[in-house]
């Protein structure tokens, strides 16, 4: 099914201004005229598969809950979302994280309405639920000693923040192992450095948590803003290790932070040497503003 007889079919029930636009050779992207709590179009992805239409919310309830805190399976939330899943007969797809719908290719409006209507719900909803703060744990408290111990030996430890609390735009406190401000004459900006240690246990879910901190934190981030960087160690030969590296590194790019494998001799050079430059370069600035100052 093409772009062109999707929005076809789709048009006679949500009129002209409905957007069609194609996305790869076999998807579609279905842009409604209806808005979401952040003030962005309503946005579904469609493909056909042995004559059934697959509608997915593009990533628009994970990225909610995440950002939200609610990802968790306790939480009002996702338990929310996991009722509209048996309602519905949606599917949730937790490695790429997306809720799908399936439908006969002749009812492909109903499934966009249908699907319309689920994503529309949660965004309306979801933000209105209150769930209790829990204060949030550091993702690799032994990598983060390692980290500690390095820059003791390069003589930097003491001119970083150890363990800041930074809140995002729905979440208070996400745990920052180390902290430091980055460039002068009024451009001062933080680099915010995360540990997560994917070789010990738990590596997919320490993975989407820091993809969690940094999609509530991602305006604070940009040309001329704050920096992210996260730093893992991986265990050759663990699938789920890998998987959990390769997750973070495929978000990094839109979500604009960096990753380091400090098991991977090249970048766990590059990430101290960046650091000991920043380090250092401040310490020198500040004591040349303060020996001006004294002058």
């Amino acid at each position: 099914m093409d772009c062109q007889t999707i929005k076809e079919r789709v048009s006679a029930g949500f009129g002209a201004w409905i957007e069609v636009r194609s996305l790869t050779a076999e998807e579609c992207v279905v842009i409604l005229p209806f808005w979401d709590g952040s003030g962005d179009p309503v946005t579904l992805c469609v493909s056909e598969h042995d004559g059934r239409a697959v509608i997915d919310d593009s990533g628009s309830i994970a990225g909610l809950l995440f950002s939200m805190g609610q990802h968790e399976a306790t939480t009002p939330a996702y338990q929310l979302v996991e009722s509209l899943q048996r309602a519905h007969g949606l599917e949730m797809d937790f490695g790429e994280g997306l809720v799908k719908l399936t439908v006969p290719a002749e009812d492909i409006y109903y499934g966009v309405a249908e699907m319309a209507k689920i994503v529309l719900s949660v965004q309306t909803v979801v933000p209105h639920m209150r769930v209790t703060r829990r204060s949030h744990r550091s993702l690799g408290p032994r990598l983060r000693t390692k980290i500690a111990r390095t820059y003791e030996r390069m003589k930097v430890l003491d001119l970083v923040e150890r363990r800041h609390r930074l809140d995002g735009a729905k979440v208070e406190g996400w745990p920052i192992d180390f902290r430091w401000s980055i460039g002068s004459d009024g451009g001062s900006r933080a680099v915010n450095v995360v540990a997560a240690d994917l070789g010990v246990a738990e590596p997919l879910e320490k993975a989407q948590r820091v993809l969690a901190l940094s999609l509530d934190t991602r305006n604070q981030r940009g040309p001329g803003k704050d920096q992210l960087r996260v730093v893992i160690e991986t265990i050759s030969g663990s699938d789920a290790s890998t998987e959990a590296s390769e997750f973070l590194r495929f978000n990094g790019r839109d979500l604009i932070y960096d990753v380091f494998d400090l098991g991977i001799a090249n970048e766990r050079s590059r990430f101290f040497s960046i650091s000991e430059n920043e380090l250092i370069r401040q310490a020198e600035e500040r004591w040349a503003d303060s020996a001006t100052a004294r002058c």
